[in-house]
């Protein structure tokens, strides 16, 4: 009854959410496949098989482990084999996120915060079209979606079953993509604040990560027994080398200033603003995929500063929130390109994790502002979501 009564009177997220479905199922019927879905997750999903006497369950895809094409393989059971039949499991994957990050800056930021924080997820361009297209992106920010909520709802309570629920949801994460660990360090460094230092010196912070690796436990068996110069997975037309651990290792050449995780929130503004400094182009190995505006990366960059310096963090989500944004938007600033065979040696599309807690941030502090500012500050955002979905449709 409780649930049904916050479906009802809710109807501002309903209205975004109803929208947010309307866009996606237009992108998911029109947009024509990128190479990540034709060439990896849709024929990696017609070649698993649940028959009895002929399964095929592979664990790995070309790049990363195979998950994702497990949601294709669902969707295209369910639905007719057309672009909208093999998307549209995603499609309703990027919904249920769209609701675990309302409902978790609802509990604690109130009802303004989530419906901006809602908002901010389902129309950036770069959300809208991965969620209606069949790659990895959608499924992997769902399970870290969920990873965070579970979290959140532990240092709200400290019941030790968010724990563990934090630690599945990180694993199946890590299915999608292995980047997914970062959550781990992210997660010990929240806890070591004064207030749940107690925790680490009980068992359920320890099991929890054990749970991780067990779950992950076959992905980490294939990588240890897995010869980069022998493994190969062939689907479709494709016979092509899989990457290990290793090999992704090699996309680190070192360590230097990197401008990617700033393309993420305004590829065309920071990718010509790099070639009018350098003289140089900035390479960009994932055009296929949009970006977000500069206006709406501005408004969550700026978002994200204000609530770094907004006096002291006494809100733990907050703390957990900015913790998670800048040690992972710092780290992959900090990564040099490398030269590894056969995969892109950086991706813009790294810092994608990054959105989250920017949007979550940027809802709460929306809801925050007052006077002029609020006035000036909501036009914009409204303003800047309006051109993201305008501009996606008419792509």
């Amino acid at each position: 009854m409780m649930v049904a009564a916050w479906w009802r009177k809710d109807l501002a997220f309903l209205l975004i959410l109803a929208t947010a479905l309307v866009l996606r199922l237009y992108l998911a019927t029109t947009a024509p496949y990128i190479h990540d879905e034709e060439n990896t997750s849709i024929p990696l999903a017609q070649k698993i098989s649940f028959v009895p006497g002929h399964l095929h369950l592979p664990i790995r895809a070309v790049n990363h482990p195979a998950l994702p094409a497990y949601f294709v393989k669902i969707s295209g059971i369910l639905f007719p084999r057309t672009p909208l039949g093999y998307r549209l499991v995603h499609v309703l994957v990027g919904l249920v996120t769209i609701v675990v990050v309302f409902r978790l800056t609802h509990q604690w930021y109130g009802p303004v915060a989530a419906r901006w924080a809602a908002a901010l997820l389902a129309f950036n361009e770069y959300y809208l079209a991965i969620s209606a297209r069949a790659t990895s992106q959608a499924p992997y920010l769902l399970f870290v979606a969920l990873a965070v909520y579970a979290f959140g709802r532990f240092l709200r309570t400290e019941r030790a079953g968010y724990l563990y629920a934090a630690g599945l949801s990180a694993s199946l994460a890590f299915y999608c993509k292995e980047h997914a660990a970062l959550l781990l360090p992210v997660f010990f460094l929240t806890l070591l604040h004064a207030k749940y230092r107690h925790t680490l010196r009980g068992p359920h912070v320890y099991l929890a990560c054990a749970l991780f690796f067990l779950v992950i436990g076959p992905d980490i068996a294939w990588n240890l027994n897995a010869d980069p110069e022998i493994a190969r997975v062939t689907y479709g037309d494709r016979d092509v080398a899989q990457a290990t651990y290793g090999r992704h290792l090699q996309r680190i050449g070192g360590i230097a200033f990197s401008p990617y995780p700033f393309v993420f929130y305004g590829r065309h503004a920071v990718m010509g603003l790099y070639a009018l400094i350098t003289g140089q182009a900035l390479d960009d190995n994932t055009p296929e995929y949009a970006s977000m505006n500069p206006a709406l990366g501005v408004l969550l960059l700026g978002a994200v500063l204000m609530m770094s310096y907004r006096g002291a963090v006494r809100n733990h989500l907050r703390r957990f929130l900015l913790v998670w944004f800048w040690s992972v938007f710092g780290l992959f600033m900090l990564i040099r390109p490398g030269n590894p065979e056969g995969l892109d040696p950086v991706s813009w599309i790294w810092a994608d994790v990054t959105l989250l807690p920017a949007v979550i941030l940027a809802g709460a502090w929306l809801a925050g502002a007052t006077g002029k500012l609020r006035t000036i500050a909501w036009v914009f955002s409204a303003a800047a979501l309006l051109y993201a979905g305008a501009w996606m449709v008419a792509q």
